[in-house]
């Protein structure tokens, strides 16, 4: 699933937005303010980012919105703000934003605009995943092989649906940990390593005719590697 970084320096508003969100099974990021963001955004590639206007000290929300922007920052922004006036909704969108929220907000429907943003022509990816006998829904969190259902943990889940989308791209432990994990969690790349293990073991990867496989190499990390096939 996506990770999303929120930046609100109230402390109330930003635990609704990342409960909403994580019931969701995004994996949420939160800063207070304009620094954290600033520096978040250099160590973590996100999904979506979701911006008050107003923060603490000199920098706004807007403001960094327009600096990602400037960098080259191409994933979708949504603003939060109290501000109703068109003038202010000119200047957002003006900024590089995306969508536009008013305090206060319901979190339902903030779950459904950051849903449709994430939707969004340039980055739409698909609902279901199959590769072989594997098959992901991603729609409603259930995993398959040969047609029978696979009980999976989130996390297990989310490593699966990772590699799946970038099948024969290899992700370090360090790289699934930093893209699966919130920035902060105290998760070892041990333990990504004990989940990984026993995804394999769930999977039954070992059988002999399988399609694809798991593959951890040395150097490069872990991939889904799909075998070639002609018969």
């Amino acid at each position: 699933m996506a990770k999303i970084l929120i930046v609100e320096d109230d402390a109330g508003i930003a635990l609704v937005i990342e409960t909403a969100l994580t019931s969701e099974h995004f994996t949420v990021d939160v800063c207070r303010s304009a620094a954290e963001a600033k520096a978040a955004l250099k160590l973590t590639e996100y999904d979506l980012l979701i911006l008050d206007w107003n923060l603490p000290n000199a920098e706004t929300g807007l403001e960094i919105c327009q600096k990602y922007r400037d960098s080259g920052g191409n994933k979708p922004v949504m603003l939060l703000t109290a501000r109703i006036s068109v003038d202010n909704k000119v200047q957002a969108f003006d900024a590089g934003a995306d969508d536009y929220v008013v305090k206060p907000f319901d979190a339902n429907e903030l779950i459904a605009r950051v849903k449709a943003l994430l939707r969004r022509p340039a980055g739409i990816e698909a609902a279901v995943l199959t590769i072989g006998n594997l098959q992901l829904d991603t729609a409603t969190f259930r995993a398959y092989q040969d047609g029978k259902s696979v009980d999976l943990l989130p996390k297990e889940f989310a490593i699966l649906e990772l590699l799946m989308r970038h099948a024969d791209h290899y992700f370090t432990a360090e790289a699934i940990l930093s893209r699966i994990w919130r920035t902060d969690s105290a998760t070892s790349i041990d333990s990504v390593r004990t989940f990984i293990k026993t995804l394999r073991k769930k999977l039954s990867e070992s059988e002999k005719d399988q399609e694809w496989h798991i593959e951890n190499t040395r150097g490069l990390g872990y991939r889904i590697a799909i075998s070639d096939r002609t018969e």
